[in-house]
């Protein structure tokens, strides 16, 4: 009999819940926004004497603070309302192109496998301007026809930020950015800085389950580096935990006039702990245990087009 009674109580207070969560839920992201708009506008008035990256990050939908930097690049080289196509943007609630879709009306084509994204709530933000969410595993061979439908929906496409978790460094090689004035792009720190090195190409790639750590993905910082360097693109800096990495057309270098860039060993070292067990739980290594966990990995060594170890070049 208590058994049943404490059912009932559970699903009631649940409903309750969920009605009070459902009600609370647009004042709640009302109130992050209003904060992080205010924060945005007061970190513009130092963007005149940036010196790194980072001294701009502002966190409001992002993971890491890109919403700052996103908005200082945007504001350097005039580009009031962008078009932004994001690969990897999960479910559209902490992703780099949410707060921009907001503060600047920017048009925004999202594009994720995951299931959930098209549950996303946004009736709110998709009436005010262009949000498209794409449901689509992302490939080397769909990069482009995902790139092309961006074009077509939003006329012209200005930002383009990729995080797979996986096989970003193959897919970004056969992206045509020709257009895209901006590029993010996620990097692993724990490849380090001095080599060209990327887990090898696999379209149906899933971080946890080629590692359990979650530590083997990606590419290196130097790959992503030269990568786009080939496709016309210049590296500016990185957030300051060593995640993500920004680029800017060739052309569009001279307006960052106080922005220093400095060697890339600044850029990886990454203090994030976020391994995990057999179990999936956090197991929190740090340093040099993080890469020893993977050491037998494979990577292929772009510069010298051979297939190396984790231990081969960064456990010498």
């Amino acid at each position: 009999m208590n058994t049943r009674r404490n059912r009932v109580i559970n699903r009631l207070l649940n409903n309750i819940y969920l009605q009070i969560k459902g009600f609370l839920s647009p004042e709640i992201s009302n109130f992050k926004f209003a904060l992080g708009q205010s924060a945005i506008l007061a970190s513009r008035q130092s963007y005149s004497k940036v010196k790194n990256l980072w001294d701009a990050e502002v966190k409001v939908y992002s993971q890491w603070g890109e919403d700052g930097i996103l908005d200082y690049i945007c504001e350097i080289i005039e580009l009031t309302k962008p078009r932004v196509l994001e690969i990897g943007a999960g479910n559209f609630l902490e992703c780099n192109s949410r707060f921009i879709a907001e503060f600047r009306n920017a048009s925004v084509v999202a594009v994720d496998a995951r299931a959930d994204l098209l549950n996303t709530p946004l009736h709110s933000l998709k009436w005010k301007n262009h949000i498209e969410l794409v449901n689509e595993w992302i490939t080397p061979d769909n990069i482009d026809s995902i790139i092309k439908l961006a074009e077509q929906n939003m006329n012209s496409v200005d930002i383009f930020s990729l995080d797979l978790d996986g096989n970003d460094y193959w897919i970004l090689e056969n992206a045509n950015l020709s257009q895209f004035k901006i590029v993010v792009v996620e990097y692993n720190a724990l490849f380090g800085s001095s080599y060209e090195v990327t887990v090898p190409r696999n379209d149906r790639f899933e971080r946890h389950k080629e590692h359990a750590s979650g530590l083997y993905y990606g590419a290196s910082l130097k790959a992503f580096v030269e990568l786009l360097k080939l496709k016309g693109f210049i590296f500016i800096g990185t957030n300051r935990s060593c995640l993500n990495a920004f680029f800017i057309k060739k052309n569009l270098r001279s307006k960052f006039k106080t922005l220093k860039v400095k060697d890339l060993d600044q850029y990886v070292d990454s203090t994030i702990r976020e391994s995990r067990d057999s179990f999936g739980k956090l197991s929190f290594l740090a340093g040099i245990d993080r890469n020893i966990v993977i050491e037998s990995l494979p990577l292929w060594n772009v510069a010298s087009q051979q297939m190396v170890k984790v231990r081969d070049v960064f456990l010498l």
